[in-house]
């Protein structure tokens, strides 16, 4: 019988399984195949894993809920440390923790409140500490304090910034249009990152400087405005900084990246005064449209708030839910960001000269606290306590100054108030008053803890031909006249001569 199978010249059809194509796994070669090929000699991971940080052990094998957990109990430990060390041998209370826990909370969140106006006291006259400066010959424009209170940076007229050591109570570098050409006229506004690591400078051109605030070197420049840049604010802890402009535009940049971000738009009137927080927002006060703006940049979306009529020069936050506002009106504002309208206002909060309100020219808060400042031409920086709930505004007491204050800031701790005084206003030459340039130190336990003065030039004269032929009364009466006309002439202001002392 005859079969395929036994045929010859025909080849058997063989049928691949499935599992044939499949390839079968490399065994491990043992350790004898490593000890006489030179390899490593450990068997398995865990004999690597000895060496390693147990916590990334942990890490591995735990679950995102366990490593919470753990997080949190570290964290708590360190916080007993902390405050044990606070106790010094004292009974430890276990309610500092969660006061402290709840303290970090709200203060990320920007609701934290703290009642400080009570520990403030007013000043003497033999608090004062003058200390004589020689490189701003003009008025001074604005300043600016490091977060861990070692720098102070002035701006002047004259196209000077001066670094100051506040620990040293000196000098300690200064940028101008000498040194760098980068400068052009006038600065209006300078800020300094969280961790002192960029700083922002503006002055009457359309553009920003970027320097090393340790090292006064160069670093870049921002261009992008159309018009003068009258604020600059670094958002707290973070490398992006907000610019306002008189082309009525607010640019944002991200100095990470040395690089611009947006435009908002919105503000009808040139854009006088910029603040900021934690938060990605900017505040904004619009000038002549008489409106405030919150401007929420990662939504896209603005809040908008109608002040009373007036130019709107001047805003500051008190923490991410409260701000204040100053007009030319001579009116200072207290708002909430969930109303519309003012929570309190105080009218005429300077006083009155000719019948016309005094401008608000500065302000100046202590964040998340019950405490501000604000500035005029009236000789007087006035503190203000907030109470009954952000519904009342009450005068402490004022410090008394000779010109016009044009910016100031007060201290993280809060226990400095550091002012830029001028004899004239910081974005005009309207009026001129006979105080000398200077900044002030102010300490809540009655203390000045200093003052730079700007030297005055002495133009002399003889005091009886000038009675004669214009009969004044008294030799005050003839200063005056003198001090107004050296005021009137540009060409003294040039040499540095500006008042008769």
């Amino acid at each position: 019988m005859s079969s395929s199978f036994f045929l010859k010249g025909k080849s058997r059809k063989i049928v691949k399984r499935k599992g044939d194509n499949l390839k079968k796994r490399k065994s491990k070669p043992s350790n004898e195949d490593n000890l006489e090929n030179g390899r490593d000699t450990s068997d398995s991971d865990l004999d690597l894993k000895k060496f390693s940080d147990p916590e990334d052990l942990e890490s591995d094998q735990e679950t995102p809920e366990q490593k919470k957990l753990r997080l949190a109990k570290k964290y708590l430990e360190e916080i007993e440390k902390e405050e044990a060390k606070r106790a010094e041998l004292q009974e430890f209370d276990e309610d500092t923790i969660g006061k402290r826990l709840q303290k970090d909370y709200l203060d990320q969140k920007g609701k934290l409140r703290v009642q400080v106006a009570n520990s403030y006291q007013p000043l003497s006259e033999s608090d004062v500490r003058l200390v004589r400066v020689r490189n701003h010959r003009l008025s001074l424009t604005c300043v600016c304090v490091s977060s861990n209170g070692e720098f102070l940076f002035t701006g002047s007229k004259c196209s000077n910034v001066i670094k100051w050591g506040i620990k040293e109570k000196k000098k300690l570098g200064h940028i101008n249009y000498k040194s760098n050409n980068t400068i052009k006229g006038a600065i209006t506004s300078i800020a300094i990152t969280t961790d002192s690591k960029y700083l922002a400078v503006s002055d009457n051109s359309s553009d920003i400087k970027i320097w090393d605030p340790i090292t006064l070197k160069h670093l870049h420049i921002f261009k992008g405005h159309k018009d003068l840049v009258t604020g600059l604010v670094f958002r707290k802890n973070f490398h992006h900084l907000y610019s306002a402009s008189k082309d009525r535009s607010v640019k944002v940049w991200s100095l990470d990246e040395m690089a611009y971000v947006e435009t908002l738009f919105g503000h009808q009137a040139p854009v006088m005064s910029i603040d900021a927080l934690t938060r990605e927002r900017a505040i904004t006060a619009g000038g002549r449209d008489s409106t405030v703006r919150i401007w929420k940049i990662v939504e896209e979306s603005q809040l908008i708030f109608n002040g009373p009529p007036g130019s709107l020069d001047e805003v500051r936050l008190l923490d991410e839910e409260h701000f204040v506002s100053g007009s030319d009106n001579g009116a200072i504002c207290l708002w909430s960001v969930l109303k519309k309208k003012p929570l309190c206002t105080v009218p005429e909060a300077h006083g009155i000269e000719d019948d016309v309100p005094r401008w608000i020219t500065s302000l100046a808060t202590i964040l998340n606290s019950d405490v501000f400042a604000s500035g005029s031409y009236d000789g007087n920086i006035r503190l203000w306590k907030i109470c009954d709930s952000y519904r009342k505004v009450e005068p402490m007491f004022s410090i008394a100054v000779f010109g016009f204050v044009n910016n100031m800031q007060f201290a993280n701790d809060g226990k400095q108030l550091y002012a830029a005084i001028g004899q004239e206003h910081k974005s005009g030459r309207w009026w001129s008053s006979s105080g000398e340039k200077q900044l002030i130190g102010y300490y809540p336990n009655c203390r000045i803890h200093q003052i730079l003065r700007c030297p005055t030039i002495i133009c002399s004269g003889q005091w009886h031909m000038l009675c004669q032929s214009k009969q004044f009364i008294s030799c005050e009466d003839t200063k005056n006249w003198v001090d107004l006309w050296i005021a009137s002439k540009n060409k003294f202001f040039r040499l540095g001569i500006r008042t008769l002392t």
